[in-house]
């Protein structure tokens, strides 16, 4: 199979050439760090020229808000578009939360160190920002889809659901991160799933103020 080469830089070009320069992006940030990746370690690891990854980026900052839009995992969006038609949204959520002890791999330190240069960086932070904010809409349509089929307590906040989940979702990414104790698969599914559970409880105590009558 040929490849494309462009007439004026002389570097390969099309989506394999990006396929390889983010992966190995990945890979230098997630292990290295922000600061101590270098574009000569990262053309090395693709297999192309430093030319090539600056005919594209203007630097690593460039690159690496690349590299966490093509490599940190859309888990949700891979289960919405893999959800079963007899899948409730409260399957779809207990499948999210139950991935969460699955192996970790490099985007999860991918993101770790986009959140941390993204600190110093405010476009990076716009762009992390973003990210989490399409998970977040992504997220309260499962949840608006539980109230509606009856699932979750209507009483309960929208938004106050959706950051618990990302709270359980990126700090699991942290315990992890730090080698910490797992619990088993199984263990975790059953918690995760009593959490979901306790959406759906109507039997709440009402406030009443003080009023003791």
């Amino acid at each position: 199979m040929a490849v494309a080469v462009d007439p004026i830089t002389g570097s390969e070009v099309g989506d394999d050439l990006t396929e390889r320069l983010l992966r190995a992006a990945a890979e230098v940030f997630a292990s290295q760090g922000y600061e101590k990746a270098r574009v000569a370690e990262i053309a090395r690891r693709a297999g192309v020229t430093t030319g090539a990854i600056y005919s594209r980026y203007s630097g690593k900052a460039e690159l690496l808000l690349d590299a966490v839009d093509h490599h940190v995992p859309g888990e949700l969006a891979a289960l919405l578009s893999g959800a079963g038609s007899r899948d409730s949204a409260v399957d779809v959520l207990s499948q999210l939360g139950s991935h969460l002890v699955d192996e970790l791999d490099e985007s999860a330190g991918l993101f770790l160190e986009a959140v941390v240069a993204a600190r110093r960086d405010p476009e990076l932070a716009d762009r992390l920002r973003h990210k989490v904010e399409d998970e977040d809409a992504r997220l309260g349509k499962l949840v608006d889809e539980a109230i509606a089929d009856g699932l979750f307590d209507p009483e309960l906040d929208r938004l106050a659901i959706v950051r618990v989940a990302h709270a359980i979702g990126f700090g699991m990414v942290l315990t992890r991160s730090m080698g910490l104790d797992l619990p088993s698969p199984d263990d975790w599914t059953a918690v995760i799933d009593r959490i979901i559970a306790a959406a759906g409880t109507t039997d709440h105590p009402t406030k009443d103020n003080g009023d003791t009558r």
